[in-house]
């Protein structure tokens, strides 16, 4: 490479990786349920790097804790102002604002809810700069059975396939479990084993606690 085209290179590069994080302040006008909020200009904001369980939906039954997480999450932050902390990869593709979210108080939202038990990490590249902080929290509410952990309804199937990749887990018979290269392929003996991990349930064979 020549070296004025280098030089273009590494500033850009430079510059990437120093720009501070975008932050901006708004009102949650809605809580949609334990990881999704509307704000007063009508945009939609998903959580970043963590799943809450769903709540009831047209056909769909809802999952364990659901209701307990959007509760959580209207107490958080429903009718209050909060800081969005836009994450690396702006935009999942419904289209709505990925986002860390923030307490005027310095309360981490997503941090809160997984410290209750009601809503577990999900490794989500580029949007990893909390997750070993989210990880941690989780460890400690297993540990503590609080929320979901609580719970006895994490089997179901005699094992599950993990992901050291995509930090994915799968059911036995899920086809893209049973393509994870050797290397990469990791055997849990539950679900629980997987969650401390710090892997994310398989959006395909849903290994979902009830399901």
């Amino acid at each position: 490479m020549k070296r004025p085209l280098y030089l273009l290179v590494l500033f850009l590069v430079l510059v990437a990786t120093s720009c501070p994080a975008r932050k901006e302040t708004h009102y949650v006008r809605w809580v949609i349920d334990g990881d999704t909020v509307v704000l007063e200009n009508g945009q939609k904001v998903r959580y970043a790097s963590i799943n809450a369980p769903e709540i009831p939906h047209e056909d769909e039954p809802g999952e364990p804790f659901g209701r307990e997480a959007l509760k959580a999450n209207i107490r958080l932050v429903k009718k209050k102002y909060v800081l969005l902390e836009i994450a690396e990869e702006p935009r999942d593709r419904f289209g709505r604002l990925l986002a860390y979210v923030f307490l005027p108080d310095g309360t981490f939202v997503q941090e809160a809810l997984v410290a209750q038990g009601l809503a577990f990490v999900c490794y989500m590249p580029p949007n990893t700069k909390y997750f070993s902080l989210l990880l941690a929290a989780q460890r400690r509410a297993m540990r503590k059975g609080l929320g979901l952990w609580g719970g006895d309804f994490f089997r179901g199937e005699p094992y599950y396939l993990g992901n050291r990749r995509s930090r994915r887990f799968h059911r036995p018979d899920c086809p893209l479990g049973r393509k994870t290269a050797p290397r990469n392929r990791v055997v849990f003996k539950d679900m629980k084993e997987a969650f401390f991990e710090g892997y994310c349930p398989c959006k395909r064979c849903r290994p979902w606690p009830g399901r």
